[in-house]
């Protein structure tokens, strides 16, 4: 439930990591297991971050 709630953006990681009993590194860490990325920016969200970096 933890990891769905992070991936539909309704819980941070941190978060999500509390309400699955884990630190958040673990939690980022395992979410490869489940298909979700760890980075939740759409590609325009990012495109805009590099340009304002």
């Amino acid at each position: 439930m933890a990891v769905k709630l992070f991936e539909l953006g309704r819980l941070t990681s941190g978060q999500a990591a509390q309400l699955a009993g884990l630190e958040r590194v673990e939690f980022i860490m395992n979410l490869h297991r489940y298909g979700v990325s760890p980075i939740q920016a759409t590609a325009e969200e990012l495109a805009e971050d590099f340009a304002n970096a």
